[in-house]
């Protein structure tokens, strides 16, 4: 499986995360190794149609899901994600998170696509969930496909080093995630969208991690 290695300024891709330029792309980190286990766990999980509350006719989001919940199987998978997010998260924002939520693969075929979303609830979780009282915190993205399967499906993110006087500038096509084993870190607040799939199909593994509110 990957070698999970620390984030380090080279000419593969990575972007220095500052609180006003609140993302962290790294180009091919992941293995392909990996990329072909989570895929054969994925393809082998019951999926379903990804929805979104409050949108009954599908319009923010079409993808096909499966829940990954962490099971003694797929303990080496969370295992390595969370060592990954958690030095990730101290090199960078060192915000106070715990465990991540179930992870999710997610596939896109032609014509799917999920528009402009924030991942982080407006409240905290209530008292009788899983995690009672935690908030999404730091949100992480991995590419399983290689870029050339597919068309379309670029990741957006919004940014917020300028004002929203200057659109232009204010909405990033991160360019340098689509090479297989790619992965994108942001803070769960960010506004986010994965463009139209035009052919092929588009594979990434995502999760949350959570922890207590900002205060």
């Amino acid at each position: 499986m990957a070698k999970i290695q620390e984030p380090v300024d080279n000419d593969r891709g990575l972007i220095t995360v500052r609180l006003q330029h609140p993302f962290c792309a790294i180009e091919g980190h992941f293995s392909d190794a990996f990329c072909d286990a989570v895929i054969q766990i994925g393809e082998t999980t019951d999926s379903m149609k990804g929805e979104v509350a409050r949108d009954p006719e599908n319009n923010l989001r079409d993808s096909t899901v499966a829940w990954l919940t962490q099971t003694p199987e797929n303990a080496w998978l969370y295992e390595q994600i969370s060592n990954f997010v958690h030095k990730t998260n101290e090199l960078y924002w060192q915000w106070n998170i715990t465990i991540p939520e179930s992870m999710q693969y997610t596939s896109y075929g032609p014509g799917q696509f999920y528009t402009w979303h924030a991942d982080q609830r407006r409240a905290p979780y209530p008292d009788d969930s899983r995690w009672p009282g935690m908030i999404r915190k730091v949100s992480m993205s991995i590419l399983l496909s290689d870029g050339t399967d597919y068309e379309g499906g670029d990741f957006m993110i919004e940014e917020i080093l300028v004002g929203p006087n200057y659109p232009e500038k204010r909405i990033k096509t991160i360019k340098n995630v689509r090479a297989r084993g790619s992965v994108i870190l942001f803070p769960s607040h960010m506004y986010h969208r994965v463009n139209e799939i035009t052919a092929g199909t588009r594979r990434s593994l995502v999760c949350w991690f959570i922890g207590p509110p900002f205060v």
